[in-house]
């Protein structure tokens, strides 16, 4: 069956098949035709575990589109990372809005209600930013929505991402009954509790357009699970770099998971000159001009970056978290271009952008948990998502998954452990009192919930509902409930609920209830210690949002002298509101805050990347947090009327958003000027905006990295 046959036949406008046939879809995939046939246009609620690349999001665009072209329906895509909004916006943007579908994009900015939303026809948004819209009461959404979304719906079982996902679908599941509801996942063992659930249709299948074959390398052989052997000649010393070279000669492409970014770096160092061997003089000329763009992509690069821009000229490339997203979006896309032949990564790449290969390679399965004080073998589900990156559709007619064997013993065990084993069942992670506490908190002063009566009717549309004894259910609500009351969060009065000022500013502010407590407590304490800029600082590490540097033996003893030089300096001493246990944790709260202290006085990020235990990715994510909580420890200053203190955040925020002196903050106000541009400016002798006004365009000019153009711009900027 045809993409215009399906549409004929549902009364889809048949522009949908045009466009959809010059971006080279035609034929529909048998688990396609499965499930449009089974009534998925027709308003149905669907779950569909089926692998990469077997057609299910197109099932999902098709229910969208008919939705939007026949009744001007309002569709919601949910992902769960903000790289992969980005993808699927650009993908669906560029399919779908010559039919004059307009499609919005939405991961950032919590305390906004963002109404401009409100006209698009498909948000493409992060779950944590609709369950932000939902908190400002956006009943244009919860209301108005038509079709939802949710991609990697498995998330679910995800500690982190788990519990806004299933609070957000069980909201919009409980407001608007009309909605359609589609989950999708490559890999779910119980679909059919999350089916039932949803009330939805399940669709199993594990057809693929690409036919995977498994196996396990083990001395200089391959031996796959359905008994046939692949040996393989003796290129390199390491397996790694014969399965590696075996591929590429073939003119495919490989991803090799190791399980430690350092591991990725060193991995890639050894594979790339061997590769750089079989490379075309056409692939090598555009591999040197992606090197080039990645020490141009930072103002300043580092050593991460260079070695990143050194393993590239050889068409090879790490990824991992570390990296700035211009270095992890220059990687993916000349991948996806077949110019990049190599990427070793750690395992978060499975569970990111769509990035299949003819050859996957897991060299790592156990992993080092801090936790449980040893390695531990991953999850067979962990497992599964690495193996279905194999295969590239419309170039490979087999993709293999190839798991590293150290001896034959252990290559049993592998088949037997992860290639034969079934994957884990998804279990709701909404139970988390921490987890559960934010969102009751969010319900209660958005106006969702306003009795027990109301949380326990919102709780029952939950997944977390169906998997939990009711009696437990209720003993964990009665805490979070006294917990809110006592900390002035919510009043109770016979049963009712309703948020004070204060409950409802954290909420508004996309903060966890605990974060915004020792905020306030911070705060209060400011009236007798002084807020200097590294209190501050340290005031918003202590805050569970902002999830803390590990703590190693080359940065023990620098934390552990300022701990005992400043703990009774600081907002929030250890031993008054952190007890023995909680030594190691406050220990990584002040590393942090010291990498956060580096940044500000202008260090550079090469040194701060050999000082701390962080890349520039790193460095970035933890500027944007400590903004947002800065910026949220500003609004529960005025909250609590302590305004003398607000200038003083008002230019952390500043510092910590540019890594500037205080020196600085007037300069770097000018658009274009960043630290580097206005430190420059500054030993030039333009140290304030009348220096700027004041100095003529060749002046200006002689500051490092300030050209012509740039010159001119800041004059008329301080002329206006």
């Amino acid at each position: 069956m045809t993409i215009y046959d399906i549409c004929k036949k549902y009364k889809v406008d048949l522009k949908v098949a045009e466009v959809l046939n010059k971006h080279g879809y035609n034929q529909l995939y048998p688990p396609q035709e499965t499930v449009l046939n089974a009534g998925a246009l027709e308003g149905k609620n669907l779950v569909l575990s089926m692998p990469t690349a077997s057609g299910k999001t197109l099932i999902a665009e098709l229910c969208m589109l008919r939705s939007i072209l026949e009744s001007g329906g309002k569709c919601l895509y949910v992902v769960p990372l903000r790289a992969l909004a980005n993808e699927k916006y650009e993908n669906l943007k560029d399919k779908y809005s010559s039919l004059g579908i307009k499609i919005a994009i939405a991961t950032g900015d919590y305390d906004t209600p963002s109404k401009y939303l409100a006209s698009y026809h498909i948000i493409v948004a992060t779950s944590e930013k609709v369950d932000s819209l939902l908190r400002f009461k956006a009943r244009w959404l919860s209301e108005s929505l038509t079709v939802a979304v949710f991609d990697e719906i498995h998330l679910l079982n995800d500690a982190s991402r788990g519990p806004t996902l299933e609070v957000l679908i069980a909201r919009l599941k409980q407001f608007n009954h009309a909605l359609q509801i589609i989950g999708l996942s490559a890999t779910i063992k119980n679909a059919g509790q999350i089916a039932k659930w949803l009330e939805a249709e399940c669709f199993i299948s594990d057809w693929r357009p690409v036919s995977l074959k498994e196996g396990v390398y083990f001395n200089e052989a391959v031996r796959f699970e359905d008994g046939q052997i692949r040996p393989l000649k003796h290129i390199s010393s390491t397996p790694i770099n014969s399965l590696c070279m075996d591929t590429v000669k073939e003119s495919g492409q490989v991803l090799v998971f190791v399980n430690t970014r350092r591991s990725t770096q060193a991995e890639a160092r050894r594979i790339a000159p061997n590769i750089r061997g079989v490379l075309t003089e056409n692939d090598k000329t555009k591999l040197e001009v992606i090197s080039k763009k990645i020490t141009t992509s930072n103002r300043e690069p580092t050593k991460v970056c260079k070695e990143l821009s050194e393993c590239v000229k050889n068409g090879v490339a790490f990824h991992h978290a570390g990296l700035t997203h211009q270095e992890r979006k220059l990687v993916e896309d000349n991948f996806k271009g077949n110019i990049i032949k190599v990427i070793c990564s750690t395992p978060t790449l499975a569970a990111g952008v769509n990035l299949p290969a003819r050859r996957v390679i897991i060299r790592d399965y156990k992993r080092y948990d801090v936790s449980l004080g040893g390695s531990h073998s991953i999850a067979v589900f962990e497992y599964k998502q690495m193996r279905g990156r194999a295969g590239r559709p419309k170039y490979d007619t087999i993709g293999e998954a190839i798991i590293i064997a150290k001896s034959e013993d252990e290559q049993d065990v592998l088949f037997d452990e992860f290639i034969h084993a079934e994957p884990e069942p998804i279990i709701s992670k909404l139970g988390s009192e921490n987890a559960l506490c934010m969102h009751i908190l969010s319900s209660i002063s958005s106006g969702y919930i306003c009795s027990h009566n109301g949380l326990m009717d919102f709780l029952s549309h939950t997944f977390f509902s169906q998997q939990e004894d009711p009696d437990e259910l209720e003993y964990i609500i009665e805490r979070i409930i006294d917990f809110l009351g006592c900390e002035e969060m919510i009043a109770v009065s016979n049963n009712k609920y309703e948020p004070t000022p204060f409950g409802s500013l954290i909420s508004r502010l996309y903060i966890k209830p605990h974060s915004g407590l020792l905020l306030k407590k911070g705060l209060e304490n400011s009236s007798r210690i002084y807020p200097s800029a590294i209190n501050l600082l340290h005031l918003i590490c202590a805050c569970p949002d902002m999830g803390n540097l590990r703590l190693s033996k080359k940065t023990q003893d620098e934390v552990e002298m300022f701990f005992g030089l400043n703990n009774e300096d600081l907002l929030l001493p250890f031993g008054e509101y952190f007890s023995r246990s909680d030594y190691r944790v406050y220990l990584e709260m002040i590393l942090t805050t010291l990498m956060l202290s580096n940044w500000m006085e202008e260090t550079k990020e090469d040194e701060i990347c050999d000082k701390f235990p962080v890349g520039p990715g790193d460095i970035r994510r933890y500027i944007e947090t400590a903004k947002w909580l800065l910026y949220s420890t500003e609004q529960l200053a005025r909250l609590l009327k302590m305004e003398t203190i607000i200038p003083l955040l008002q230019k952390l925020q500043t510092r910590v958003r540019y890594g500037i002196k205080e020196e600085l903050l007037n300069l770097v106000s000018l658009k274009e000027i960043g630290r580097v541009r206005a430190r420059s400016l500054y030993k030039n002798g333009i140290k304030q905006l009348r220096d700027v006004k004041a100095a003529k365009t060749e002046t200006l000019m002689r500051a490092a990295n300030i050209g012509k153009v740039i010159a001119a711009n800041i004059k008329k900027q301080v002329e206006k």
